[in-house]
This record gives C-alpha cells, sequence and structure tokens, in this order.
C-alpha cells in the first residue's frame, strides 16, 4: 500500500463530509510530475497585472489575447480584447507576461528536482534570443524561429528555472510564457481528461503474471490531436513509450497531496472528433524474448543468480529492479525450460514462495510473500535473560529483582536462582544486563536484534514489557546492510502497540535509549504482523454490499518433483547447412530436449576446416566455422537428460478436489515441501470476495485490508486484483481473498 500522510488518510476516510477534489496527472513522454505540480511564480509584483499565474504550469492553453502596446503585436482584425483596466477585471488566461519589456521570468520549486528537457509555449511574440538558468546550468539559445519551442537540456539540482530574453521576434515586446512543461511529452490533467481506469492483477502464489493495464480517454473536440494534423503532438508518440500517472487529493488545508500511481508502457492510440483513446500496459507485456539459457547443475544455483541472468539475458537495466536477498539461500539444479523471460521470472518467484510485480516507479520487483522465520538475540543481557523468546508468544515467568519498585509482594514472582554452572532459568524473555541511572539514562544502551529469514513489510507491532517499561526506544530497520529507517517512539506503556508503517527490512535493532530510572529493561513479548490500517466499512467506504464466494474446496495437493537423469545415449541432435562469411561465421542450434556432452563437427570437411561449439545450455549450441566461406553441412551430437516424476502430497480438507501443481524448477523433497505449504495455505482460503468502494489511489494488488463483518471481528483479505476508475471523481472494485495465514489479525 502505497505510504501516505496522516492529513491524507483522515481526509479520505472521513464520514462526516464529502472529499475534496480529486486530480490526476498523466504523462507520455519524460516528464516530472513532482516538479510540475509544486511549481509556483515568486514575486506577483514583477509581472504584468494581467498575468496568469498558476494556468501556465497547470497545462491550460492560451486560447484569446488581449491587445497590448507591444510593439508588432496587436493586428486591428479584431481577435483581440481590450484590456481591462484592475486585475479584479481580467478573465482571460494570458500566461506569465513580464511587467518590462524584454524581461526575465522565474518559476521555482520548493525542494530540488532533476528536469530532463523543458516544453515551453511563447505565443506569437517568441524570443529569438535568451537564456535559461537554474542552479547549476545556463543554456543560452539563439536564433529561436518558433512559438513552440523544446528544449532537451537537463538541469540538475533545480530549485529555480529563470528565463531572460535578450531578442523578441517582433521587436520591442514584453516577455511571455503561455504554457510550461517540466520535461518533454503531451502533458493530461483533469482539463483534458475525459475518463482514466487503471487495472492491477497480482496471483499471490504466482499462478499467472502478473499485470497493469491502464485506459484514458482524453477530450479532442478541438481536434488537437487529429492523427492527420501534422502538427500535432500525436506524432510524438511511439508504442512502448513511457506513461506516467500520478493521483492527487485536495486536503483541509486547501494543499494537495500528489501520489505515484503508476509507469506504464504505450500500447495503442486511437482518436475521433470527440475524444482521443490509450491504452497501455506493464513492462512484462514486453519481455516475451526468450530464454535459452537453461543448464542443468548439480551443485545448484540460487534463485538469486538465476534471476539476476534471466534479467541480464533480457537486457533489462540493473537499476530498475530489485531481487530479494532470500533467494541466495534457495537453490535448485533443474534447468530452466526454453520459456519467454517474464515466464522464467515467474517461475523463479513461485519457487521461491515470491511475488513478481512491478512497482509505481516502474521497476521490477521479486520479494518475498510469506512470513519470514525470525530470530531475536542481544549481547547485552543478564545471566537468566532468554532474548531469543521475546518472539514465541509465551507466557512470561517473572523474576523478583531488587531494581527500585519492581517487585510486588504476590504469589506470581519467583525467587532467582543463584548464577551457577547448570542452573536452568524460567523463560523470563528479555531483560537487560544495564541498569538505568536515576535519570534513566544508560551508559551503554541495551539492545535487541532481531534478524528475518526474508525481507518483511510491517504496519507496525506490539510490545509487552515487565514491571518499569521503559521510556524512550528507537527501531532501527536495515534492509540488505543498509539503514531504512530510524523511528522513535517516547510514549511507550505496559502493553504498547506500535501503529507505525515500517520500511521493508529484513532487519531490526530495538534500541532502549532511555528506562525506567534505576531498572532494567524487561521485554516479554514482540508481536509483529502483515497489518494494516485500511479498514472497509459499511455505508461508507463500500458503496454496495460486498458479494462473497465459496471457493471449491482443496482435498489434496500434490507438488511435482521433476528429477533430471544422464541415461542418455549419444546421438546426432541436429544437422543443417548453413552459409558462412566472412563476417559472419556463427549459427546457433536450438533443441527440443534438454541435451549434455554436445560436441560438433562438419559433415564433409576440408583441409583446414573446424567447427567448434563456443557457447551452449541445455537447450542451445553456438557453432564457430573456420576455413569456410558458403555454404557448410554442420552437426551437432549429443546425449539427452531423462526426466522422472515424482510427488510431495499434502492434504488440506477432509473433502474436496485433488490439485496438481508442477514447477520445473523443484527437486528437491524438502524445497516441494516448503511449496507445499505455501500454497496449500492459499488453498485453504477458500473464500473470495467482490467489493465495490469509494476508490483510493493507495491500494495496490497484493495489499491487506480489514473488511468488516458481522460474524468474523477484523476478517483479513489480500487483494489480487484492483481497478481503479477517475471520471472526475474516483471509483473501485477489488477481487480479494480470505487471508487465513498466521498473520497478527489487529487493527490499528
Amino acid at each position: 500500500m502505497q505510504a501516505a500522510s496522516t492529513q491524507y488518510k483522515d481526509h479520505m476516510k472521513s464520514k462526516d463530509r464529502l472529499r475534496n477534489q480529486t486530480y490526476i496527472r498523466v504523462t507520455i513522454g519524460l516528464i516530472n510530475q513532482e516538479a510540475q505540480a509544486s511549481a509556483y511564480i515568486p514575486s506577483h509584483e514583477n509581472y504584468a497585472y494581467y498575468s496568469s499565474f498558476k494556468r501556465p504550469l497547470e497545462n491550460y492553453e492560451v486560447q484569446e489575447l488581449y491587445a497590448t502596446c507591444d510593439q508588432d503585436y496587436t493586428p486591428v482584425d479584431g481577435s483581440m480584447y481590450f484590456l481591462p483596466r484592475t486585475r479584479a477585471d481580467v478573465v482571460l488566461n494570458q500566461g506569465i507576461v513580464s511587467k518590462e519589456l524584454m524581461g526575465p521570468v522565474e518559476i521555482r520549486f520548493p525542494i530540488q528536482h532533476d528536469i530532463k528537457g523543458l516544453t515551453l509555449e511563447f505565443g506569437k511574440a517568441f524570443p529569438v534570443d535568451f537564456i535559461v538558468e537554474s542552479d547549476n546550468n545556463t543554456v543560452e539559445i539563439t536564433g529561436n524561429t518558433v512559438g513552440h519551442f523544446v528544449t532537451e537540456e537537463i538541469f540538475t539540482g533545480a530549485t529555480f528555472l529563470r528565463f531572460t530574453p535578450s531578442r523578441m521576434a517582433n521587436g520591442q515586446s514584453r516577455f511571455r510564457i503561455h504554457k510550461i512543461t517540466m520535461g518533454i511529452g503531451i502533458y493530461f490533467d483533469n482539463q483534458q481528461i475525459l475518463s482514466a481506469t487503471k487495472k492491477e492483477h497480482i496471483s499471490p502464489i504466482m499462478e499467472e503474471l502478473p499485470t497493469i493495464d491502464f485506459n484514458l480517454s482524453v477530450n479532442n473536440k478541438d481536434r488537437a490531436f487529429d492523427i492527420e494534423n501534422e502538427e500535432s503532438s500525436v506524432n510524438f508518440l511511439e508504442i512502448g513509450q513511457g506513461i506516467t500517472v500520478l493521483y492527487g487529493q485536495e486536503l483541509d488545508d486547501g494543499s494537495v497531496e500528489w501520489l505515484p500511481g503508476a509507469k506504464v508502457q504505450l500500447k495503442e492510440w486511437s482518436a475521433d472528433d470527440e475524444e482521443m483513446s490509450f491504452s497501455a500496459s506493464d513492462r512484462f507485456d514486453y519481455m516475451d524474448g526468450t530464454y535459452h539459457k537453461g543448464l542443468y547443475r548439480p551443485d545448484g544455483i540460487s534463485l538469486y543468480d538465476l534471476a539476476l541472468d534471466v534479467l541480464s539475458d533480457a537486457r533489462i537495466d540493473s537499476r530498475t529492479y530489485w531481487i530479494d536477498s532470500y533467494l541466495k539461500s534457495v537453490k535448485v539444479v533443474n534447468p530452466m525450460p526454453v520459456v519467454a523471460h517474464k515466464e522464467a521470472l515467474q517461475l523463479i518467484a513461485n519457487a521461491g514462495r515470491c511475488i513478481l510485480y512491478q512497482d509505481r516507479e516502474g521497476n521490477i520487483f521479486l520479494k518475498s510473500s510469506f512470513i519470514p522465520a525470525m530470530e531475536a538475540s542481544s549481547n547485552n543481557e543478564t545471566y537468566f535473560s532468554h532474548a531469543g523468546s521475546v518472539l514465541d508468544k509465551s507466557p512470561k515467568m517473572p523474576y523478583a529483582m531488587t531494581t527500585q519498585n519492581y517487585t510486588s509482594v504476590t504469589p506470581t514472582r519467583y525467587f532467582l536462582p543463584r548464577q551457577e554452572e547448570g542452573v536452568i532459568y524460567l523463560n523470563t524473555g528479555y531483560v537487560s544486563e544495564a541498569v538505568a541511572g536515576s535519570d534513566g539514562s544508560f551508559a551503554f544502551n541495551p539492545t535487541i536484534e532481531i534478524n528475518l529469514e526474508a525481507s518483511f513489510k510491517c504496519f507496525g507491532l506490539n510490545l509487552e514489557f515487565g514491571s518499569n517499561n521503559p521510556l524512550e526506544m528507537v527501531f532501527h530497520a536495515y534492509q540488505d546492510g543498509e539503514l531504512a529507517e530510524d523511528y522513535t517512539v517516547t510514549d511507550l506503556t505496559a502493553t504498547k502497540v506500535i501503529s507505525h508503517e515500517f520500511e521493508e527490512f529484513d532487519r531490526l535493532i530495538l534500541e532502549f535509549t532511555k528506562g525506567y530510572p534505576n531498572n532494567r529493561i524487561v521485554l516479554n513479548n514482540i508481536t509483529f504482523g502483515d497489518r494494516t490500517d485500511y479498514v472497509f466499512e459499511y455505508g461508507h467506504e463500500l458503496t454496495k454490499t460486498p458479494k462473497g464466494t465459496q471457493l471449491t474446496k482443496v482435498r489434496d495437493l500434490q507438488i511435482i518433483r521433476t528429477l533430471y537423469n544422464q541415461a542418455g545415449e549419444n546421438k546426432e541432435l541436429a544437422k543443417e547447412i548453413i552459409v558462412v562469411t566472412a563476417t559472419d561465421n556463427r549459427y546457433t542450434f536450438y533443441f527440443t530436449n534438454p541435451a549434455y556432452d554436445l560436441s560438433c563437427a562438419l559433415t564433409t570437411p576440408e583441409g583446414g576446416q573446424t567447427a567448434t561449439i563456443i557457447d551452449s545450455s541445455n537447450y542451445f549450441a553456438t557453432v564457430e566455422v573456420i576455413g569456410v566461406t558458403g555454404t557448410v553441412e554442420v552437426s551437432v551430437s549429443g546425449r539427452e537428460y531423462t526426466t522422472a516424476k515424482t510427488k510431495v502430497s499434502r492434504q488440506l480438507n477432509p473433502t474436496g478436489s485433488m490439485e496438481t501443481w508442477e514447477n520445473p524448477l523443484i527437486s528437491d523433497v524438502v524445497h516441494a515441501a516448503n511449496i507445499a505449504d505455501w500454497i496449500g495455505d492459499y488453498l485453504k482460503s477458500d473464500r473470495q470476495y467482490d467489493l465495490q468502494y469509494r476508490g483510493e489511489p493507495r491500494i495496490d494488488a497484493n495489499d491487506i485490508v480489514f473488511l468488516e463483518n458481522k460474524y468474523v471481528p477484523d476478517l483479513l483479505l489480500r487483494v489480487y486484483e484492483h481497478t481503479l476508475k477517475f471520471n472526475g471523481a474516483l471509483s473501485g472494485t477489488i477481487k480479494a481473498r480470505r487471508d487465513m495465514s498466521n498473520v497478527a489479525a489487529a487493527k490499528d
């Protein structure tokens, strides 16, 4: 679920009033939407009183002009309007107009932005020579001949853009900017967009590939996007071009909070005299190349390295994907079959109990999709402490201690044995060696470290302290060795619910910075859960009562293991007549069945002619021919693997159907058992819900949410399909499955 401010959440969940205006911005090309949305014009007194200061930044067109006394600007043909005397009477959008002749125009941003290119509409009075300045770049333009100006210059770390003309096309004239776009491309917002629909689908067990489909319809009544109009920006469009979607919500204080919606790729577009339609999809839709490099590895290869090889073979930029480091611990020996790159990633995700998806920035993620095993430890606990037991949720047995005001005279306290060899202590949870001073401070702050099998997204946790809870602590969350977040908590109580949306982490350090005066830190239990603060409620969030469906029960789940054997006889696998030239003397043979011990030969070699395999896998061999020009026959020989199938079964219900699941990468019996447990937990959750609701840009496919239910308090659902529609206001539909995994079902 997309992170958002508390003000945003409160506004979207308010039951007392309607939501304020919702905004949407869609860019086709390279436009910095964040910079566009936050740009503003300072020092309004430096500009003509009839200037517009917001519309040039919000994609409004200048359609009608006021007559002014600029040189060679105003025609006497009735096409312009008389200029009002006061600003209060100005109704026409004139863009930004400098107060002085050839005066500068400055645009500012509240934070630094990298702006890749600019698109400006100057109108009929355009500058011929001018300068564009920013914090780290100055660009001098000479000889401009058009009112529609585009530059591909990059302005890095910009907090301002200043445009200063030195020569205008019409002589002595005020400088005007009718419209400016922070980037190069086409840009639509509420003014042009008629409707927009984003549909996401993610299977929690990778039964099929994830998808994102985006459809956009914009107003074309002025025929600005006529495909026969050579000057139309529609000619800028290309298949596969990037599309960026941004959602905005006006808050109670009048500000607008912007959330990234999606980054997708253009598939097709069409236009008539009323509207223009666009459709786009995710990156996986274009990853249709074939992976032939499958290789049987007796010593195994980690799914992490296998995923790297697939992504490298697909020529995916390493800066645009992230692979869970947990996959380094999962090894397979079987070769990847000949499949499309996207299907290879799907097989890896399933074999690693992961989900494959594209995030809102267009990056590919392979992320674990189970609650990971956790281990707690501490290097500063006292001799009767058991830091590792804080995760087991078991009742703790408190010892009487001599720290200040800690021990009550009740039968629930136990006498502490002396520290001697062989003494077995009660299950106490974590007790620090350090004792806080009279002001609650420590010479060295006590810490507990929790290491996770895989990365984890946590929407809060519960802490259960002993008597005299500490006063302050800091959570240090790490991901792949890098600090992801520091979060300080000061209002601790004996049982504390930490309602915070933590960054994803695979290591968490709890540092106690202030304890109860003259006391140790005593922490009995920590309870994690894939928690959520989002609740679908009747009569408010939901616009129609939920439709629940009881799915067919599964009695048994069988996971197929595929075992490879090297028992085949050497035989000819392929033979072809190829054409060899001085610049192209290599040829690749592809095999239907996996093979090994490959060799090649020329059928009728002559003196000095050779053929050598220079690259191969179990499914291909690339042969290099030396000493030949023209046609030659080459054969490739080898042995084919034989395979055997066996099963690992898990019973899910006393009655129902039998399901079979086969992933060709799975061979090990323990691996198959883990997959059976993972998929089995999903299939046991055999209730599906269809929801119609008000629409929320924060929600992603695979999010978990609560659903108000009369019979089951805090009914937990996992979203697998989410459709968000915009037609001036938001609405949404969701398909979700009951989540009955061992998730802590506690609502914030």
